[in-house]
């Protein structure tokens, strides 16, 4: 739900910060869910600053980015919300956010760190049995799938199904396996489309048939991608969180330790149909099996709670904490 007109009225002057990363080796999740949100913010009328770690600069696809680096942090001026999202700041940054705002805000995936005293947001499915059961009544907690934020590209967004699958493993592949799933993928007759920031990889996975290369795409056009496909293959991601919101069945794959321990609420709840574990020997046939068995298969629960209200939600209770 928007927050109501009158409290925007009296609250739209306040200054809003944001700390994230991304990268070559980090990938862009948590640039894409802190900049959903504070877009939100933004198109709402409030003083809206970004700061990013990144060793890639996005200007191209984001705008008014303020680059910086963790071991350097300083804070210079005085908000009254700070969001991070971060799995390299230490202890010592949340204090010192903590220190200049009067609302911090820890977007958080797996009970990272004991937080500062301010609002923990984990939009896990499980983030209440499997992480905050036991909370503590100084902070504030906005847990589960209600508050995921959906960008805005996929709301309202005219869907088509048609043949083919839809492959992203990160902004980054940062564990480098486009080739080998599509290695694997050969001799299954269906179009591949795949999402790929390297161009050296992409000039190698243009060399096999049945596969359509999107070269750092255009968010319009990643986006038409995704929703036009029947089966898609997602590392455990935001990624994975937007095709539930699509209702197209995914086979995740983890690449990271978060990864590792969000996989089994993803499957558990209907919002990925499957998974694939890296570490097994056979994992590449594994893979073949799942995902010919998924194609096959007419009847494919998803998860229906993702109702792309997340950000607003996120925004409401934040500007409530704050008024």
């Amino acid at each position: 739900m928007e927050p109501c007109r009158g409290l925007l009225d009296k609250m739209n002057n306040k200054r809003i910060a944001f700390y994230t990363e991304a990268g070559i080796s980090r990938g862009m999740g948590h640039l894409v869910r802190t900049y959903c949100i504070a877009k939100k913010f933004k198109i709402l009328g409030f003083d809206v600053t970004f700061f990013l770690d990144s060793d890639i600069n996005f200007d191209d696809k984001f705008e008014g980015i303020n680059y910086f680096k963790w071991q350097n942090l300083s804070i210079s001026a005085h908000y009254d919300v700070i969001f991070i999202d971060s799995y390299e700041a230490n202890i010592e940054h949340y204090q010192l956010i903590t220190k200049n705002c009067q609302t911090p805000v820890y977007i958080d995936d797996y009970k990272r760190l004991n937080y500062p005293i301010g609002t923990i947001l984990n939009f896990s499915p499980d983030a209440n049995e499997a992480f905050y059961k036991h909370k503590s009544k100084l902070n504030n907690y906005l847990l589960g799938l209600q508050y995921i934020p959906i960008r805005d590209e996929f709301l309202g967004l005219q869907v088509t199904k048609q043949k083919q699958i839809f492959i992203m493993l990160g902004g980054a592949d940062v564990a480098n396996l486009s080739t080998a799933l599509i290695i694997a993928l050969n001799d299954i007759n269906i179009k591949k489309v795949i999402i790929c920031n390297n161009e050296k990889s992409a000039n190698t996975l243009q060399t096999f048939n049945n596969v359509q290369v999107l070269h750092k795409p255009l968010n319009a056009d990643l986006v038409q991608a995704m929703a036009n496909s029947c089966l898609a293959i997602s590392t455990a991601s935001m990624t994975t969180y937007e095709l539930a919101f699509l209702k197209i069945p995914t086979v995740i794959i983890a690449v990271s330790k978060n990864q590792v321990i969000g996989m089994p609420q993803l499957i558990k709840h209907n919002i990925a149909a499957d998974f694939v574990n890296l570490t097994e020997q056979n994992w590449k046939k594994e893979f073949h099996n799942k995902v010919q068995t998924l194609l096959n298969k007419t009847n494919k629960k998803i998860n229906n709670q993702i109702d792309g209200n997340g950000t607003n939600n996120i925004v409401s209770a934040i500007l409530e904490l704050t008024k």
